[in-house]
């Protein structure tokens, strides 16, 4: 089960690294990384738009969910966490972080529409 709690930070690290870059409007338009519907992905300024306001959103729930890996995972990889209490942590951080992406999808999109862009 550390494996799957090794994972999951490492997505947190992830999507910590996409929302930064979103939020200081370093990440290029892509196929893979970010905010990508077909709003964000039909012109550059969307994308920046959308990225800028729900980077912030983003880096919120993957801060969180960064961090309470890093808390647990030296303890789960030395064998001292139950792979019950494990397996709860994997999926709260797992929570954490699809609700933090589709609330920077809802936030950023509204904010970008809402700017006119």
């Amino acid at each position: 089960m550390e494996w799957a709690l090794l994972v999951v930070t490492l997505g947190a690290a992830a999507v910590t690294l996409v929302g930064w870059l979103g939020l200081v409007g370093k990440l290029p338009r892509n196929g893979w990384a970010g905010i990508r519907t077909p709003y964000t992905m039909s012109s550059d300024e969307r994308w920046d738009a959308t990225h800028r306001a729900g980077g912030a959103v983003m880096l919120l729930g993957s801060i969180a969910a960064l961090a309470a890996g890093l808390a647990f995972l030296p303890f789960a990889l030395a064998g001292k966490l139950d792979d019950a209490l494990t397996a709860s942590i994997v999926i709260a951080m797992a929570v954490l972080l699809g609700l933090s992406a589709i609330a920077a999808w809802l936030y950023g999109t509204n904010r970008a529409k809402s700017q006119g862009i």
